[in-house]
């Protein structure tokens, strides 16, 4: 008997040959490469030095792991969203996993605003970056606030001839310190709301544009920019002017189901390194894994878990589908991260002061957790979007 799941067929989760292959050609790569580099790293560390960063992006290369997101006919993996999951998950089980999985090792997928790009834009940016392992940055986050970006946009892009000219701030830009350039959405037209805002590729080293380095409690630290009468030549717009806003909101889902993915995986690792060391650790005479309390822990862990990975393939099994997954992405983010968070918290109180120490990951992650909660929309905004689907109108003070 056929079975539907929203309205497409279903034939259940079995994942198929291949992406079972890939996703464990990616465990293999985390652990046979990524780890013993990042395990040699003094406990300060913050990234993977780019000398060995960049052997290792040979190595995924060569192997076939190369930008899963980005698009087959630019050089790229071309995984669906369902695919993409299942993979981030394995990429993630490493101590610099956020907020890119393999941290740059599997390469860099250019911002996806530019694939609705002119031809031009794709062979100066896109394709670069995917040969040759450009990093990037995107940028729309201001001062004014960063989860209703329709209404806080102050930065303006005046037209002058040939060229914007660009004034403004913007916040919490990961990778504009590095990045070989940027997309920046700014108001082209102050009196169009969420029309007025358009995507500007702007140059790293563009004159007018400052770029100021903001710690975080993440071992990835982000960024400030400031624009003072920056130049940005008019064939730089991607798609036309007031587009921004919505070519920002067709990568949402996607974007929410790989932070959803990374939580999955990074809480999956949290849990086998607690198990291991409640099999072998003895108090007061006895292993730890006797203890009551730690089993429970490790049980609501995996229970947390699994209902995470579950939520997460819906949202992406209904997205690769054309349904409409907003809701259902935002449900995967919002329980993923806190539940990555839950479940790191309780897996450090297993192994107590070890828990803590920056020798193994589990602090790391514990941090950008934290911070995953708050990016890509906070929790509470998804908390909201997910109330207004079910109240409809009068989640908004209107009647039915």
């Amino acid at each position: 008997m056929a079975v539907t799941f929203r309205g497409v067929p279903f034939d259940g989760f079995g994942l198929p040959d291949g992406l079972w292959l890939l996703a464990g050609t990616v465990a293999d790569f985390v652990r046979g490469e990524i780890l013993p580099i990042e395990e040699d790293l003094p406990a300060d560390a913050r990234e993977i030095p780019p000398s060995r960063l960049g052997r290792l992006q040979e190595q995924a290369r060569q192997a076939g792991l190369w930008c899963f997101e980005a698009p087959q006919r630019y050089g790229g993996g071309g995984l669906s969203a369902f695919e993409s999951v299942v993979v981030t998950e394995q990429a993630a089980k490493h101590r610099f996993s956020f907020p890119l999985p393999g941290a740059g090792a599997f390469g860099f997928s250019p911002p996806v605003v530019l694939y609705r790009g002119s031809q031009e834009q794709i062979e100066r940016y896109v394709m670069p970056t995917i040969e040759h392992a450009w990093s990037s940055f995107t940028a729309i986050s201001e001062p004014t606030g960063g989860s209703d970006p329709a209404r806080a946009i102050r930065t303006g892009a005046v037209r002058k001839g040939d060229s914007y000219v660009l004034n403004g701030r913007k916040m919490w830009a990961s990778g504009a310190d590095d990045g070989r350039y940027g997309v920046v959405f700014a108001r082209t037209d102050p009196a169009a709301g969420r029309a007025g805002i358009s995507a500007l590729i702007v140059d790293a080293g563009s004159p007018g544009m400052s770029v100021t380095a903001v710690p975080v409690l993440r071992d990835d630290w982000t960024t400030e920019l400031s624009f003072e009468d920056c130049v940005v030549p008019a064939e730089n717009l991607i798609g036309a002017e007031g587009e921004g806003f919505q070519l920002a909101q067709e990568w949402l889902v996607r974007g929410r189901l790989l932070y959803a993915a990374q939580a999955v995986g990074v809480a999956e690792e949290a849990l086998r390194i607690a198990v291991d060391w409640a099999r072998q650790r003895e108090t007061f005479g006895a292993l730890l894994a006797t203890r009551q309390a730690v089993q429970f822990a490790i049980a609501d862990a995996r229970v947390e878990i699994n209902a995470a990975r579950h939520l997460t393939w819906e949202a992406a099994y209904a997205h690769d589908h054309g349904q409409d997954a907003r809701a259902a992405a935002s449900i995967a983010k919002l329980y993923g991260t806190e539940m990555g968070f839950r479940v790191v918290d309780a897996m450090v109180q297993i192994l107590g002061g070890m828990g803590v120490a920056k020798e193994l990951p589990l602090e790391h992650w514990f941090r950008a957790l934290r911070v995953s909660r708050i990016v890509e929309g906070p929790s509470e905004i998804h908390r909201y979007l997910v109330a207004r689907e079910i109240l409809g109108r009068a989640a908004t003070g209107k009647r039915a």
